[in-house]
């Protein structure tokens, strides 16, 4: 996942961007996890394949 990707905002489904990316562990693993911030300023950091990406 890019930094400057876009998703869906998570609480309000407005546009938002990837501000940081990482990982955490799991006990599957390794997790990739975001850091996003959305047009009304909600912000979101969890699993980055709880995200719809948009293109």
């Amino acid at each position: 996942m890019s930094d400057r990707m876009l998703s869906d905002c998570p609480e309000c489904g407005l546009p938002a961007t990837v501000k940081s990316r990482g990982e955490l562990s799991g006990t599957s693993g390794p997790v990739e996890h975001v850091d996003l911030h959305c047009v009304s300023d909600h912000r979101f950091l969890g699993p980055a394949d709880r995200l719809r990406v948009l293109f």
